[in-house]
């Protein structure tokens, strides 16, 4: 009776530059499991995925979790390396122990051991002690490179922003886009206009919001990136989305250099917009207002979209005289805030009720 065992192949942004590509890893577990006879009885395969954690690799818990449940009473698990089976040290052993538990044995065929024997076990612990380092090197080099390519004034990679393509890994303006850019910061810097009523201007005046990735009307939150994006006025900022948190010990440093990118705005331009919007940031006192029961939420629904609709409330300060004016309550489409229908949809739906 031929004893079986699984395929397990794992391929990540490192893993393609390194050469390990999923077709090469299979073949080569394919040939080996054909030379010893072993019949396959699964395969599993996590592509684009990292080995820093089997948290994120979904087909080498479901692996697991198949050799727990004895589902195909296998003997051997196929990698390629063991850097494919994990590049976390803690995580390697651990997996390999699930393993023993259920006297299945992990092979390395490229590295040509595998955990049958004593020597094989403890070569692999060795390996995957060098395989985290690895990892933390891959990173550490891939950090640097994104580093000096923004000291230089590149774009670092990551999504395109809005008014740009991305050509051979370069900003390039893309025209139509650009002049909303412009238009945005034209209408925020007038009197009397914030983030909201410039997304509104614009739903009401036809304007879509179109790229090769997205197409709808204006939101808050489109308009306010655009609005604090340095990448407009030529500057280039790195390490802004960093993950790191003060309790990892790592120093969270944020760049900001000038870009080889063509600004859309000056620099005054932009600066401007940036005291403006503080200056409409200024948080204002806290005013109790009395409980309200709104009856009729969820219950009306709006003529456009047909979405639920639900209670919204006017508070405006008064400049003048300190305070507000009276609060006006009415009822809303849920969708409007969320961006997905235009100002007039909203308006018909205060207006109907």
């Amino acid at each position: 009776m031929k004893k079986k065992c699984y395929f397990y192949t794992r391929v990540s942004t490192a893993a393609q530059i390194e050469g390990y590509s999923l077709e090469a890893q299979q073949e080569t577990l394919r040939q080996y499991a054909e030379y010893r006879e072993w019949e396959v009885a699964g395969e599993y395969c996590d592509a684009g995925k990292s080995g820093k954690s089997i948290k994120g690799r979904p087909a080498f818990q479901r692996m697991l979790d198949d050799i727990v449940d004895q589902k195909d009473n296998i003997s051997f698990v196929l990698v390629f390396k063991l850097s494919r089976f994990g590049r976390n040290a803690a995580d390697v052993l651990k997996s390999m122990q699930t393993l023993m538990d259920y006297g299945v044995d992990l092979v390395s065929v490229d590295d040509a051991i595998d955990s049958s024997t004593a020597g094989g076990r403890l070569t692999m612990t060795i390996l995957s002690a060098v395989a985290e380092i690895e990892r933390e090197n891959i990173n550490v080099q891939f950090q640097a490179g994104r580093m000096q390519k923004v000291l230089d004034g590149g774009w670092p990679g990551g999504p395109t922003p809005y008014g740009y393509r991305n050509e051979k890994k370069s900003l390039v303006i893309e025209p139509e886009e650009a002049e909303m850019v412009r238009r945005i910061y034209d209408l925020f810097l007038q009197d009397g206009m914030n983030t909201t009523a410039v997304a509104i201007y614009l739903n009401e005046h036809g304007y879509r919001r179109s790229s090769k990735k997205d197409c709808g009307p204006f939101t808050y939150d489109f308009v306010s990136r655009v609005l604090k994006n340095p990448v407009y006025c030529g500057r280039i900022m790195f390490n802004r989305r960093s993950n790191c948190k003060p309790s990892d010990g790592i120093p969270k440093e944020v760049m900001c250099v000038r870009g080889k990118q063509e600004a859309l705005v000056t620099e005054e331009r932009w600066e401007a917009v940036q005291r403006k919007r503080e200056q409409l940031s200024v948080p204002r006192g806290k005013v109790d207002d009395p409980e309200r029961i709104s009856l009729l939420t969820g219950l009306i629904k709006c003529p456009k979209c047909g979405a639920g609709m639900v209670m919204r409330k006017n508070k405006k300060a008064n400049k003048n005289h300190g305070g507000y004016y009276k609060i006006l309550y009415s009822y809303g489409c849920v969708n409007y805030r969320k961006g997905k229908q235009s100002y007039q949809g909203y308006m018909l739906c205060l207006q109907d009720c």
